[in-house]
């Protein structure tokens, strides 16, 4: 059973599974899909397109931007931004070109992060607090810094595998 704060904002044609929480004063827009037990806390948004795995936790106030993807069982600390375009279109007449972030399976990310439009954060890697992800990742890589640099390596032990559920 879904848990769905009040002043929780979910748009038609937004998907949830089974068992996931939304916390006060989230934005979930259409075509978003939240898959099993997953949490995205209060004053949150989740932009039009975005697909979120099962047992990711969004913490607050972090923004999820139109079309990111984000596997299984990821943890994000607070006030996450993803950004999707390299230009910003305001009142100028850009192609709307949308570049995504992805975060694949098993990533955590520290509180005040951003990633920039077309980064992909790999398999298990860890994200310093206030870092800026302005390229891709390697798997297992612990990143800090603005830009982000690789400083180290996941330790074996906080590796999560993935398995089917």
């Amino acid at each position: 059973m879904n848990r769905i704060e009040s002043t929780a904002i979910i748009e038609r044609g937004a998907l949830l599974g089974n068992n996931c929480y939304i916390g006060h004063f989230t934005v979930i827009r259409p075509d978003v899909f939240i898959d099993d037990y997953s949490e995205i806390r209060a004053h949150c948004f989740v932009a039009q397109g975005a697909r979120i795995g099962k047992h990711v936790h969004v913490m607050q106030f972090s923004n999820i931007c139109r079309n990111c993807i984000i596997e299984d069982k990821v943890f994000i600390g607070m006030g996450l931004i993803t950004t999707n375009t390299r230009k910003i279109a305001y009142l100028r007449d850009y192609d709307d070109i949308c570049e995504a972030p992805y975060i694949e399976y098993g990533v955590r990310i520290g509180a005040h992060v951003t990633i920039l439009p077309g980064v992909r954060v790999a398999n298990n890697c860890l994200i310093g607090a206030g870092s800026v992800l302005t390229k891709s990742t390697e798997p297992y890589g612990i990143y800090i810094g603005v830009p982000a640099k690789r400083v180290g390596d996941v330790p074996e032990d906080q590796i999560l595998k993935e398995t089917s559920s």
